[in-house]
């Protein structure tokens, strides 16, 4: 469109098709979405940019020793994009519909992975959010074990402020758990997003009718 204004204005119409047309054919400049990237600082960068470096030459044996934690959100229904082909005029017919619910129920839970596989599952009450304390409980149910059951030696968790929390240090450090180095605002490179995504498809493919079969599922 803004072509098509700025060659207007030297006296040239064209019409937006013919525009799109010459920038695909003539310059191969495809049209398509911005690609999503985190917003970093330079601080953030420079930090990652660290990780990085530290870890590079890392082996598959000292990955091993990782337990790398989360917490995600999963919604009844989940909100991921599809594509469908369909006949005109079926847009409204339900096979090439996606449902929605204005608040669908949905779960905070908190997980762990490490090469072994899953670590431990725990789900936070409705309408509470996570604290300090809460999380503290929660690793003291749930750390130590399964770091032990994976033959862990080091606990990943990303900055979100109640990890960094005092109470969350002393246990750290009273437990002798070694923290792996985060650098902030870095989900993607946690593997465990990726798990979380597998798990969102598989609930969404089991279209929980209720909280009760949302949990279920997620289980």
């Amino acid at each position: 469109k803004k072509i098509c204004l700025a060659l207007h204005a030297t006296g040239t119409d064209v019409s937006s098709r013919s525009v799109s047309r010459r920038l695909l054919n003539d310059f191969d400049l495809k049209s398509c979405k911005p690609a999503r990237k985190l917003c970093l600082t330079h601080a953030m960068k420079v930090k990652r940019l660290a990780y990085v470096q530290k870890h590079i030459t890392w082996t598959v044996a000292q990955w091993s020793q990782v337990l790398f934690s989360d917490e995600s959100s999963i919604q009844q229904f989940n909100p991921r994009k599809r594509h469908v082909r369909r006949p005109v005029g079926k847009r409204f017919d339900e096979r090439y519909t996606v449902q929605t619910m204005k608040h669908p129920p949905s779960f905070m839970i908190w997980g762990a992975m490490s090469v072994t596989g899953t670590a431990g599952l725990f789900f936070l009450p409705n309408g509470t959010t996570m604290n300090g304390q809460k999380y503290v409980d929660l690793l003291k149910d749930k750390l130590e074990l399964h770091m032990n059951v994976h033959s862990c030696k080091i606990f990943m968790q990303d900055g979100t402020p109640c990890h960094r929390s005092k109470i969350i240090s002393e246990f750290l450090k009273e437990k002798k758990i070694k923290v792996l180095d985060w650098p902030g605002n870095s989900p993607d490179l946690n593997p465990i997003e990726n798990l979380w995504e597998v798990l969102k498809n598989k609930v969404a493919d089991k279209q929980p009718s209720s909280a009760k079969d949302l949990e279920d599922a997620i289980k």
